[in-house]
């Protein structure tokens, strides 16, 4: 075999050089967006909503929600017991990541927007706005989905067959704030797909025609990847996340579309 041309070992060093910077970009955005998640975990951890100094156990913004999502999810004579003894820690720290993730989606979406698209002029600094807009309203749709109809049937579902197979309505506490906290997190992020499909069309990784042409691939692919980030699937959960998530696609594929025309 011949030795590489100059050239070609150029071209070679080249690559291997672009490959270490873009892995070296990642690793420092996935650095900020880690010290983001740290930072408004341990906010919403800590500050109190109210303080009382007779009082030691002040409200938090975290124990604030567990409260709320006990209330409005809990039906009538379930109960929940914290069958270990590091369960409610467990659960208090698993909420206040979910939350943090929430006060750090425009962190998340401006650095993931950043390094999808490194060659950005000045005149696309509108479309950061746009994307960072976009993806944070699109994950609060899913959140606000998740939180109204997703969460509250999937739960009522799961408490109907304690009543069917005649089983005490008791249940474990870590158990239950998994499958809620993991569902709504689910929820926001399922309905952040179509962002990306524009942003793949738009840097010419993928064209809608190929899209279209592999549509049922896709849709399949997308009722498998629910059925396997959600904590407790179910039919009731996976059609109720995606009829909405179908519709997003369909409109992100127009939207795609004219930016391939005017491209």
């Amino acid at each position: 075999m011949d030795p590489p041309r100059g050239d070609q070992m150029t071209e070679n060093k080249k690559t291997e050089v672009t490959f270490w910077q873009h892995l070296t970009e990642l690793l420092d955005r996935l650095r900020i967006i880690l010290y983001s998640l740290i930072i408004s975990t341990i906010i919403v951890m800590g500050v109190p909503l109210n303080f009382s100094s007779s009082n030691p156990f002040y409200t938090t913004i975290t124990s604030f929600v567990i409260k709320n999502l006990q209330e409005r999810f809990l039906i009538e004579n379930v109960e929940l017991l914290p069958v270990s003894l590091i369960a409610p820690l467990e659960v208090y720290v698993q909420i206040s990541f979910i939350l943090g993730i929430i006060l750090s989606l425009p962190v998340i979406s401006y650095e993931l927007y950043k390094f999808f698209n490194p060659a950005l002029y000045k005149s696309e600094k509108k479309s950061i706005s746009l994307f960072v807009l976009s993806f944070v309203g699109l994950y609060l749709f899913g959140l606000v989905l998740g939180y109204f109809y997703i969460v509250p049937i999937t739960i009522r579902t799961f408490f109907s067959f304690s009543g069917l197979l005649f089983l005490p309505p008791i249940y474990n506490f870590a158990e239950f704030f998994s499958v809620v906290g993991m569902t709504l997190l689910t929820s926001g992020l399922i309905f952040t797909i179509p962002l990306y499909l524009i942003i793949l069309v738009k840097t010419g990784i993928i064209r809608t025609d190929q899209i279209r042409k592999n549509r049922k691939y896709l849709y399949g692919g997308l009722v498998i990847l629910i059925a396997i980030i959600d904590p407790e699937p179910g039919l009731v959960t996976e059609f109720l996340v995606f009829l909405p998530i179908l519709i997003l696609m369909e409109i992100s594929i127009l939207i795609a579309k004219r930016m391939e025309k005017t491209s």
